[in-house]
């Protein structure tokens, strides 16, 4: 295989490839490609064989992905079947840089836990979850929806997690550029959700929540845990008023921007589904003050004093 990057793990990276690839004829020089610690560990011939076994399995594959270092390398590829597998080499830091290890993993390995379910009714929740509060201020970008969300929060003294405060803490590792963010938001999202319930606790989740798939399980989660499920959906109805905001936002959240993109709040906007059940939606020009008394009488809590 040939590649754009040079480099002494891109270079055993691309060997292990053709291995995958089933390059005619290839593991006949695994021994010259590997350490003599690895190749004591790990016998040319049988790492030949593994790969080889993998190539059998999984070829043809297509790379998407590839993280390549110094003396590491990672790429992410695409088997037959559309399932995407991880191969990681190691190689020694001095000439002639051979492999130190590799080895090849589904992209979630089988040796984790099961990830969370998209439905929970059957999953396993203590009974100190029952009579807390799981509410979702839903609503698009500049709709007001982290402002009333903070400001609920502090009134009830429930912690709020927040989308794009998640999102923002993955910028240093490329989060800002996967096209599953959004996913992996909401998936962070519903894992600090049932962490709260687990122990007794309420919690405010901050998010657009466009996806229906995401709200159904959200509020499977809450009947699951016995507790109450509120939703409250924040509009501005004001277009000039909303794209005000939209420029004019200083969140400062770390890795994350500030001024929104009014296109693209207009293409979420037409196309935002609404909310089945029973929801709140508030207009977010109206006073906070205001605001705020009908979302915490509508959770059942009673109105801040003054």
């Amino acid at each position: 295989m040939k590649y754009l990057a040079r480099g002494a793990a891109a270079e055993r990276l691309g060997w292990i490839l053709d291995g995958l690839s089933d390059a005619p004829g290839w593991g006949a020089d695994a021994a010259a490609n590997m350490a003599p610690d690895f190749a004591a560990a790990m016998p040319p011939a049988r790492l030949a064989e593994v790969f080889r076994r993998h190539a059998a399995a999984l070829a043809p594959v297509s790379v998407v992905g590839l993280d390549l270092r110094e003396t590491r390398a990672q790429a992410r590829v695409r088997a037959r079947d559309g399932d995407i597998y991880v191969i990681t080499c190691a190689v020694e830091p001095e000439p002639p840089h051979r492999l130190t290890s590799a080895w090849l993993s589904g992209l979630v390995p089988d040796v984790l836990t099961p990830r969370l379910p998209m439905d929970f009714a059957d999953y396993p929740l203590p009974a100190r979850a029952r009579g807390c509060s799981l509410i979702v201020f839903s609503g698009v970008p500049g709709s007001g929806k982290s402002t009333l969300a903070d400001a609920t929060g502090a009134a009830l003294a429930i912690p709020v997690f927040a989308a794009d405060w998640l999102l923002g803490s993955l910028t240093p590792f490329g989060g800002y550029h996967l096209h599953e963010s959004w996913g992996m938001g909401a998936e962070l999202l519903t894992t600090l959700a049932l962490r709260q319930l687990q122990l007794g606790q309420s919690a405010i989740l901050d998010c657009p929540a466009e996806e229906p798939d995401v709200r159904d399980r959200w509020r499977s989660l809450a009947a699951r845990a016995g507790s109450d499920f509120r939703v409250i959906v924040c509009v501005c109805p004001d277009e000039a008023e909303h794209k005000k905001r939209l420029a004019g936002r200083q969140r400062g959240i770390p890795g994350w921007h500030d001024p929104g993109n009014w296109a693209n709040v207009q293409r979420r906007l037409a196309a935002f589904p609404s909310w089945a059940g029973d929801v709140l939606t508030v207009d977010t020009t109206r006073p906070l003050a205001e605001i705020l008394v009908a979302v915490l009488q509508y959770c059942g809590a009673p109105a801040p004093p003054g």
